[in-house]
């Protein structure tokens, strides 16, 4: 695993990480930009688990250089739906996903805050494809 930093902000797809060559960085790997939440606690022992991470997003090395590297987020493909498509989902026969429920007590429901605006210092660590 390799761990370093956001750098710089070139645009809304491009950042600079502060790892390249010098730590085995090589083109096409994938790197998690996250920051790191409250820490968070086991209810039975009081144990520290750890910092809760925010994901922030993902990208891919396009370009290493010594001691830094490019990195765009991860493309994505779209379906454009056909002509037939368009017609049936504005007369109202248009599906969507939902996330199932769990049963939870409203009292246990305390949401960790999450700002995930991609900044300059912000961790990265390189993931398994």
């Amino acid at each position: 695993m390799i761990i370093g930093k956001v750098v710089r902000v070139l645009s809304e797809h491009e950042i600079v990480i502060s790892v390249g060559m010098n730590r085995n960085v090589k083109r096409g790997m994938e790197f998690v930009i996250f920051t790191e939440a409250e820490h968070i606690y086991d209810p039975s022992t009081g144990e520290d688990l750890g910092a809760f991470e925010i994901v922030k997003g993902r990208v891919s090395v396009t370009h290493v250089m010594d001691n830094m590297s490019h990195a765009r987020t991860l493309s994505y493909s779209v379906e454009v739906p056909s002509i037939y498509e368009f017609a049936r989902s504005i007369s109202g026969t248009r599906s969507e996903k939902r996330l199932r429920k769990l049963k939870v007590r409203a009292s246990d429901i305390r949401p960790i805050e999450e700002d995930v605006t991609v900044s300059v210092g912000d961790s990265v660590r390189s993931v398994d494809v």
